[in-house]
């Protein structure tokens, strides 16, 4: 948070500047002196004053990331200003800057006593002038310049002040030289409070302000201790001035009370200190516990590559004594493979850069090798590197494996799917073959038939109908089984199909085949899925045939399609009807070829049809199942 102290300093400066001046511009003694009969403070020092303040304003809170003009052109004409008021006073020059601006009124001032820049405001000005311009520079060490010229304007002014708050003469003056005014050394003390706080974030400052104990000693005990010390002093002055008690019994009493106050200070510093040290202790200990207790291992490093603290962690998982890899560089544990990468991954860190994810193996005790992951961050003002490393060797034993497991079911895959392409196309042109000596032993038994209807009897002709009927049983079961090839091979394009329009056709068509049935069908609007709209329309085909078929018994048949909401947001498709059912305990041959649960005679087919059914089914990655009671009806459900 930025200082509002600096500021606030800076305008107090250039307000008080300005007040002067125009004191002396309208003889207002009050705003020029504030204390009757003491020196008015001179309006060379009310205008060095504005230009302070100024300066202090234009340097902001912050540094400027370039260096400013006009804040160092105004320090620097303070800092003149003061350099050549005292080499006036040193070499004895009539120098007369400080006589620029209402020399007449300067001369009668006081009566005897010519106003001029006391020697002790000109050198605090070269202070003030020198640490405006040195504001942003830092040492090595950290010392800030400014404000070892802050301290020494406030000890100047603080001596001024004392004076005027004592009545001692001799600490606002300078030997016979006219001394220093009230307001002046008002102002610089002000001032320099602005230059130490107009920096906060380094410095002396930047350790008083911080959450240190150090810092939090100072915030409490200069409050305290100064304005006790100053008002002891004044007690001391005034009893001995008006008779209360002689200068020893003063100075006695000065130093007791001085005694007591600062032993207070020292024993509430003390207490404090204690508690703060309790409490650091307390979290060591803690984190201490944490560092020991943690199964992940635990290290800090430094620049040279040695280890600087490791937790037993370290020892358990690599075998190594911990005594043993604290006095060796952690590189050399590091296997050759992975030197190189670890590295440019240390540079990268000691860069400021942390690494979140790095891993590398290291050399445990009995020579092999376990895989750790490192997540680590370098410390810039501590030069250390703050890492956590954790096992992760069975991890990765597994991913190995699992890899592997993957390629072999992957090969395992494309053997079986060669197979099963090898079974398909052996299926279709076996099926294929086939087709033609059954249409010849159809044929035949039909020209037999025709040939000799006249000499056979019907013993003989029921045998050839039978042939003929097998024949044709045969084929529809060879057509079925190539459309179930078929299935398998054909490509899939996935779209938005309209399974009510489809359905729609499929009944009409049945109705046509059959227009004697009197059947009711509802077909629900409007059911939408996303699959292959040929595929899907075999799926209806075979159900909605089932349904005709299975409903044939009933006078009042009934076929109903429709779709409904799931878990999960999937859309369950149906087909109702209310047939002739079937027993549920054959439901898992239900979908199997050639699994029929009704005879021939009663219900003529292939067997064929639920089998395409579940394969479209699959080849959409859905399910399909089915419900149904003897003599009630059956419902077949779909997922795709």
């Amino acid at each position: 948070m930025p200082s509002k102290v600096a500021p606030m300093v800076s305008w107090v400066a250039i307000l008080a500047g300005v007040l002067t001046l125009v004191g002396w511009i309208w003889d207002l003694d009050t705003i020029r002196r504030i204390l009757p009969g003491t020196i008015s403070m001179n309006p060379v020092t009310a205008l060095a004053f504005v230009l302070g303040g100024g300066s202090l304003w234009l340097h902001g809170t912050e540094a400027a990331p370039q260096p400013r003009f006009w804040p160092k052109a105004l320090a620097l004409v303070i800092l003149l200003i003061g350099f050549w008021r005292l080499m006036g006073y040193v070499f004895e020059w009539e120098v007369g800057i400080d006589q620029w601006l209402f020399a007449d009124k300067l001369a009668t001032d006081l009566a005897g006593q010519p106003n001029r820049m006391s020697p002790n405001a000109a050198l605090n000005f070269v202070f003030l002038g020198c640490g405006l311009l040195l504001m942003n520079r830092t040492s090595r060490r950290g010392l800030r310049l400014t404000e070892v010229f802050a301290l020494l304007i406030g000890f100047i002014s603080m001596l001024a002040l004392l004076g005027y708050l004592y009545q001692a003469s001799w600490l606002y003056g300078v030997v016979s030289f006219v001394p220093m005014a009230l307001p002046t050394a008002v102002v610089f003390h002000l001032l320099a409070i602005g230059l130490l706080m107009a920096r906060r974030d380094r410095g002396w400052v930047r350790l008083i302000l911080s959450e240190s104990p150090g810092g939090a000693l100072v915030r409490l005990m200069l409050p305290i201790l100064l304005p006790a010390l100053v008002l002891l002093g004044w007690l001391r002055l005034a009893g001995e001035r008006h008779g209360l008690f002689e200068a020893e019994m003063g100075t006695t009493l000065y130093t007791v009370m001085a005694i007591l106050i600062v032993w207070g200070l020292i024993w509430w510093s003390a207490r404090s200190l204690h508690r703060a040290d309790k409490a650091r202790r307390r979290m060591e200990d803690e984190l201490e516990r944490f560092f020991s207790l943690s199964v992940d291992l635990l290290c800090i490093s430094g620049k040279d590559g040695r280890f600087k603290r490791i937790n037993q962690a370290f020892s358990d998982i690599l075998g190594h004594p911990v005594e043993e890899l604290m006095q060796n560089g952690f590189m050399e544990y590091v296997h050759p493979e992975d030197k190189e990468r670890t590295l440019k991954e240390v540079e990268k860190i000691h860069s400021g850069e942390p690494s979140l994810h790095f891993e590398n193996r290291y050399l445990s005790k009995d020579g092999s090798y376990r895989w750790l992951w490192w997540k680590s961050h370098y410390l810039a003002e501590t030069g250390l590197i703050y890492a956590t490393a954790r096992d992760v060797t069975e991890q990765k034993r597994v991913q190995v494996e699992i890899r592997q497991l993957n390629e072999t079911l992957l090969e395992r895959a494309t053997q079986l799917d060669a197979t099963n392409q090898e079974l398909e196309a052996f299926s279709y042109s076996v099926s294929h073959d086939l087709r033609a000596p059954l249409r010849g032993i159809s044929g035949f038994a039909q020209a037999l038939e025709e040939h000799s209807k006249a000499v056979l009897d019907e013993t003989a002709q029921s045998y050839l109908l039978r042939v003929r009927r097998a024949a044709d049983r045969m084929g529809y079961l060879i057509d079925d089984l190539l459309k179930l090839s078929r299935l398998t091979r054909a490509e899939m394009h996935l779209e938005q199909v309209n399974l009510s329009l489809q359905a729609e056709s499929i009944l009409a068509q049945l109705k046509q085949r059959e227009p004697e049935r009197l059947v009711e069908w509802v077909v629900q609007p409007e059911i939408v899925v996303t699959a292959d709209s040929a595929l899907m329309h075999v799926l209806l085909e075979n159900l909605l045939e089932n349904a005709w078929k299975f409903t044939s018994k009933n006078p009042k048949a009934r076929i109903e399609v429709g779709q409904s909401p799931g878990p999960a947001g999937e859309k369950i498709c149906h087909v109702r009807d209310n047939g002739v059912g079937f027993d549920m305990r054959y439901a898992t041959k239900l979908f199997g070829a050639f699994q029929r649960l009704h005879s021939m005679v009663e219900f003529p087919g292939t067997g064929i049809g639920l089998a395409t059914v579940q394969r479209v089914v699959r080849r959409h990655g859905g399910r399909v199942w089915a419900d149904s009671e003897l003599n009630v009806g059956s419902t077949f459900f779909f997922v795709v």
